[in-house]
């Protein structure tokens, strides 16, 4: 079997969506990855063979050989450990010179990215434009074409959707601020006139634990986070807005409806903080796409 080393340590939303690889690659995979996500990854998978923390992983590793290195991430560790362990073939992000570079194979993905060989302005045009779903991207670095792969993270079994909970995730990470969204209080007001429950989700002691809280809910509404993806992971139908980044990159697996902002562009990937972005999906566009994702018809709203 192909021995591959999987380099990618987080963050947690981007650990989630990787996954797909574990259900599109045929070899047994150690994933590389930061403590705080470790949980997010399933329990037992086929092609899991282990799970080694960024810490520890050089001591680990540096005596294997592996047939395949896919690093992942654009970061000066990870990138060092991905050009220090023994491997037949690397795809993704290297160490060269002391600075950051990446395989030809890899070249759709990290052309649009800080690290991108292109410079910044071509980098962001590119992803702009672009239509491809990060899954599309990434299994073109090994010619494979995306064939609905779903992702794979731990699941606490136990745990059932509650009918009419909503879960709302209303934080956002301070890189993106513009992720955030001014009309979750409306909306939650105008949820629970129709008799929905709202769980907002907030900070938990692990990271299973909050996933856990996720699989309670029925239904869930974010911004483009880590929810969101959890929630197309264990198929919770949800709707997610887009003020700052790529919805094209975003597969929907048929649960996930989108709202993407008009000042999209504007903010395309800005990390400064815009009000007006923040302010530009109305209330009433996302309750609407809930009545319709949820089946709910005019007569029974009213």
């Amino acid at each position: 079997m192909t021995k591959i080393l999987l380099i990618k340590t987080g963050a947690a939303g981007d650990v989630v969506r990787t996954t797909v690889l574990l259900n599109a690659l045929q070899g047994s995979v150690t994933w590389v990855i930061d403590s705080r996500y470790q949980g997010i990854l399933p329990a037992r998978h086929p092609n899991l063979h282990r799970v080694v923390t960024l810490d520890n992983a050089l001591t680990t590793l540096q005596h294997e050989i592996f047939d395949h290195t896919i690093s992942l991430e654009e970061d000066a560790a990870c990138a060092l450990l991905a050009s220090r362990v023994p491997t037949k073939k690397l795809t993704g992000i290297s160490l060269e010179n002391k600075k950051l570079t990446y395989t030809p194979d890899s070249a759709p993905w990290y052309d649009m990215s800080l690290v991108s060989s292109l410079g910044a302005s071509c980098a962001n045009e590119a992803k702009r434009r672009n239509t491809a779903t990060f899954q599309q991207l990434v299994l073109s670095m090994f010619n494979l074409p995306f064939n609905g792969e779903q992702y794979c993270i731990y699941r606490n079994n136990h745990i059932r959707p509650v009918p009419k909970v909503i879960g709302i995730e209303t934080r956002v990470g301070a890189r993106w601020p513009n992720k955030g969204w001014s009309g979750y209080p409306a909306l939650i007001t105008k949820l629970q006139a129709l008799g929905y429950t709202i769980k907002l989700l907030e900070q938990r002691d692990s990271i299973t634990e909050y996933l856990d809280d996720i699989a309670s809910c029925s239904f869930l509404i974010s911004g483009d986070t880590l929810a969101m993806h959890v929630a197309i992971a264990y198929h919770i139908p949800s709707i997610a807005i887009f003020n700052c980044t790529s919805a094209a990159e975003i597969h929907d697996y048929g649960t996930l409806k989108k709202v993407v902002s008009p000042l999209l562009h504007q903010a395309f990937y800005k990390t400064s903080f815009s009000q007006a972005v923040i302010d530009s999906v109305a209330p009433n566009e996302v309750f609407n796409i809930f009545l319709q994702h949820s089946g709910i018809s005019p007569l029974q709203k009213a």
